[in-house]
Parts: structure tokens; sequence; C-alpha cells
């Protein structure tokens, strides 16, 4: 191992130590403890339950809190079978019939039974855990079934692509509305709060209320066009609303659809924090709040109207500051770039990006984002339009026939990083993973004097082959396929994979990092592979790393060690001072 790829491993792996706890659901946690290699369900004592080999998806415990149900998966592929765990005994029991992949369960309100939608058998089971019986009804095809809490005994949302999703209570049978995209619903008093793509609906429940329903069917309705929804909680008389607005998460209360309260979810003098989730447990509302070099960690909301400040970074790494940058239209653009303590540029940087489907790009705890700036570099989140860090109107600037805007907007925020002074081109690389990925490559091809290399992991390079991946349907859109002869000219110019298949020999090309994921089952590695091999004949530099035991959803620290270590170690050798400053011991 070279020098400044051992110096890199080392901070790496002192960065991985930290846990990353998940929120208190009846009384028990799903995350990573501190110094652990994989997730476990935890008290909130902090003593484990159970950690078994492979990989917990979600947990959702039976109302006596004697059994939990976990949606388990032996790999990272994301297809899962339902297991239930014995609190007491610490024991887990498997259901390999009962095949999920992101499902939901029903208990019953005895915690003797509960129903559980097997989508990859297309059914929803009845499992009696006291007769130890199973009754399955078979779903009709092409519908998404999902169960919430709600009403005497929960609710039906029951969707399809071309009906939108209707939402029913199971005991009675009776619909509560219709929705073109559902998320989630929760009990609300008498009534259910629906979570759709638009906004949040709190509606009457069956025969409760009605008489202070709108002329619509709504208790009342709830949209801010400029802020998207990440997550909500329900607590006491109140919705409170965890949002991202203006680049940054926000805190939002609102009382009978009324908006009383709005505030920075989180802050910290030298890092800057995201909020990521919210949920009440027993009464009590908690926050996920991390940051670049802050590691996760849960926070308890004192008061409606008071937030509890987190401490500052664990380590004094460094420092994360906002920057905002102009868009060659003229639309400010925001980086926030983390740095070592007293530096001046320029450094080496990393910048990775996102901006797609409404996905916001926060500032978050990566371990390598600590271990390159303890190494000496600076690592940068970009937003860019396409993402949901402004709204509705940001979102759609960088999606369908918008898309190009995407990639522009990176290449106008590393010119902007470069003219500041922060970084220079031969100090700089892109990166992103899926959708990111394609961002990442579509820029450093299209601008190849703006970095010295760029990364992508899992990404669907080739945008004219969308069909061939096992999830490309759902993505035609975004990257504007409309699936007419109209639309192939420009996605021809928009496709990595196309522009760099066109390229002469001798083209001057960023070098690649192409990285695929072995148990992905959305993204096929066929295009990294043929991107690899499309720059290597015109000449550049480019490679392929396979992570192993590595899959598009959750993974284990060990294979997200190897992963965050390749990508550094790249990011390292293309800049040549940093790599030699390493290899001499001089790392900052």
């Amino acid at each position: 191992m070279s020098a400044h790829r051992s110096a890199l491993d080392d901070a790496l792996a002192r960065a991985e130590r930290h846990g990353r706890p998940g929120l208190p659901v009846g009384g028990f946690v799903l995350g990573r403890a501190d110094d652990r290699s994989r997730r476990g369900i935890h008290r909130l004592d902090g003593t484990t339950v159970i950690e078994p080999d492979g990989h917990l998806h979600r947990i959702f415990p039976s109302p006596d809190r004697r059994r939990i149900a976990v949606e388990w998966a032996p790999t990272a592929d994301e297809n899962a079978i339902l297991g239930i765990v014995d609190v007491v005994a610490g024991a887990l029991r498997l259901h390999p019939d009962i095949r999920l992949r992101y499902d939901t369960v029903l208990w019953a309100p005895d915690s003797r039974s509960l129903d559980v939608v097997a989508s990859r058998d297309g059914m929803v089971v009845t499992l009696d855990l006291e007769h130890e019986e199973q009754r399955a009804v078979a779903l009709e095809p092409d519908v998404r079934l999902r169960l919430f809490p709600g009403g005497a005994d929960g609710l039906r949302a029951l969707g399809s692509r071309s009906r939108g999703t209707t939402l029913t209570d199971r005991a009675t049978g009776a619909s509560l509305g219709r929705w073109p995209a559902l998320l989630r619903a929760f009990p609300l008093g008498t009534g259910v709060l629906v979570w759709h793509d638009r906004g949040l609906d709190a509606v009457p429940n069956v025969d409760a209320g009605k008489d202070d329903a709108g002329k619509d069917g709504a208790l009342w309705r709830w949209h801010d066009p400029d802020a998207l929804i990440v997550d909500v909680a329900v607590q006491d008389d109140r919705v409170v609303v965890l949002a991202v607005a203006d680049g940054r998460s926000v805190l939002i209360d609102l009382v009978d659809g009324v908006e009383v309260a709005r505030i920075e979810a989180a802050s910290s003098p030298s890092d800057a924090l995201t909020t990521t989730m919210i949920g009440v447990d027993d009464g009590v509302l908690r926050l996920g709040v991390e940051g670049p070099l802050t590691p996760p960690r849960l926070l308890e909301r004192a008061h409606q109207w008071t937030m509890v400040v987190p401490a500052a970074a664990v380590r004094p790494l460094g420092t994360t500051v906002r920057h905002d940058i102009r868009a060659d239209d003229g639309v400010i653009l925001t980086v926030h770039v983390t740095s070592p303590p007293g530096t001046e540029g320029p450094l080496p940087l990393i910048l990775t990006c996102y901006g797609g489907f409404g996905v916001p790009h926060l500032p978050l705890f990566e371990p390598t984002v600590p271990a390159w700036v303890e190494c000496g570099g600076a690592y940068a989140v970009a937003q860019l339009r396409g993402g949901g860090e402004r709204g509705d109107a940001w979102r759609e600037a960088g999606r369908g026939r918008s898309k190009h805007r995407t990639i522009a907007d990176l290449a106008d925020i590393a010119r902007g990083l470069v003219e500041a002074g922060i970084t220079r081109p031969d100090l700089l690389v892109l990166a992103g993973a899926s959708l990111g990925g394609v961002v990442a490559a579509g820029c450093a091809i299209a601008h190849p004097e703006l970095c010295a290399g760029f990364v992508t992991t899992a990404a669907p390079l080739d945008l004219l082959g969308l069909d061939d991946h096992p999830l490309g349907t759902r993505w035609r859109a975004e990257f504007g396929d409309d699936g007419t002869p109209e639309s192939r000219p420009r996605l021809r110019t928009l496709s990595p994979l196309t522009r760099a298949e066109a390229l002469p020999a001798g083209t001057l090309i960023p070098s690649y990092l192409g990285i695929v994921l072995s148990e992905d089952t959305r993204v096929l590695a066929r295009d990294t592979h043929r991107m690899v091999e499309a720059l290597r004949r015109a000449g550049g530099s480019a490679r392929l790393w396979t992570a192993t035991g590595a899959g598009h959803g959750a993974n284990e620290s060990a294979a997200l060690h190897e992963l965050g270590l390749t990508v550094l170690d790249f990011a390292a050798e293309l800049t040549i001072e940093f790599a030699a400053e390493l290899t001499t011991g001089g790392a900052r």
C-alpha cells in the first residue's frame, strides 16, 4: 500500500468509527452503533436486542413490544424477506416464503398477528403468530399496496400508475380520497393526515368530523411551492414538517393547516448541519442531525419553540462554508465547501453532485469527507437545478427537456470555485453516484478543461438505452425521453456514453474511475464498462473497479470502506501535489 493510500485508509477508518442511529420506533432503534460494522436493533438505553448477519432494512415493533417484524436481506441487492424478532430471546426467525422489497407491515392491536405486503410475489399475507398460520391473497397485476396505521383496523393505500392511489379505511371499506402520488398516511386526531407529492391533506376518517370538512372533503390542505417535504411527524395538536428550502433544512409547525412557526432545524459555528429525519415516539419528538464534520446524532426537541443546538464537530478538523455562485444565466447556485482549518487555496477538491428527481443534495456526514479533509483536501457538495433544494420551479428547471441545465450548473460551480481560488482544474475531481454520475460524466466530457478527473458510481451512462436497466423506464421522464423520434437527438447530446464513444483519438479527456456495485439491482454494469473502453480508445486514462458486496441500497461499512478508499486514492493520485505531500508525511 502506497504512503498516501495508507494515510487515507487510517483517516477513513477513524471517521467510520462513528455510528449512524435511527429514529426510535415503538421504543426501539434500527441503526449502527459506534465501532460496529452492521446495523442492529437497540433499545433506547443503548442495549442491543439483536445484530444479525445480513441487512436490516426496516423494523415494525408490535404494540406489546414483545416482537419486532423486520425486513431482512442476506445481501445488499435490496431484495428482502420477512423476519420476526423475539425481543426477550434476541432471536430472529425468518420467513423466506414472504418476500419483500421496501414493503409495509401492520400489526393487529393484540400483537398476535400481522398483515404484510409481499410485493415481490404480488400478495398480501396475514401471519398468525399464535397459531403459526398464514393466509395469502393475490394482488391485482401492476398495483402497489401499502398499509398504514389509522382507524380501527388500519388504512389501505392501493396505487397504480394510471389511476393514482386510493386510501381506504380497512375496517369499513370507505374511501378517504385519491391522490396522484401518495407517500404516507398518519392518524391525526379523528382524521387522517395524507402526505402526497403536492403537499399535505388532512381528511376526516369514516363518519368523523365530516361537518368540518371543506367542499372538497378535506379538513385542510398545506403546500409550499418553495419547500420540499422530507419527513412529517404528528405531535399533540401539531403537524411538524421537516422540509428543505433555500438549500437548507427547516422545521415547520402547522396547527389546523396554518403555519405557526418556521425555523432552521440546527446550527453550528463550524459546520453546515442538516436535519435528515424527524419522528415522534412515546410523545417525544426527535431529530436526526448531521454535517460533513459532525457525525449523526439524535436530538430531542425540548420545546415547541426551542431547538437544541448540537455540539461542534467531534474534532476540529475544519469548517464548512456555504458559497453562492452565479450561473451563466444569472441564477444563484449554492455549494458547501468543507476545508481544513487555517488553509488557503487552491486545494485538492472533490466536487460531488446529484441534481435530479427532486432529491435534495445537502451537506451530510459521509466518512470520506473528514478523511479527505484530515489529509489536507477540500470536499464540496453542489446544489444543481433538477434537485430538491429550492422547490418546484428549481426542480422543473433541471428535468426533462431542461436536463442539460443540470450539467451546465455543475460546470458553472466548478468555474466559480476555481475563480474564487478555492481549487484549480488540475486539483479538481468531479464525483457522482447513480444519476449524479451521469451529471459528473456529462460535465467532465463536455468541459474537460475544468477538472483533472471524474468518478461515477452505479451510473446509467447510456441515456439511449435506459429501458435496459431494471428500473430504467422510471427514469425516462427525468432525462426528457418521451419515446418519440424527436427526443433522440437531444438524448444523444446529453448522454455521456454516446459522447464518449464519439470522441476521436487524442482528445483531451480527464482521468476516469468507473465504479460498479456487484449486487446492484437498479443499474447494469454494462454502461460503465463501455465508458471505460470508449475513453481508452480515445487515448484517455480510465479504470474500472467493482465494489464487492455492495448494492444500490443499504451497505455494510466494510464494503463502503473499500469503495470510499478507492475514490479517495484515485483523487489523491490525480492531484499530484497532494499525493506528494502525503507521501512525504506533510499531510495537515
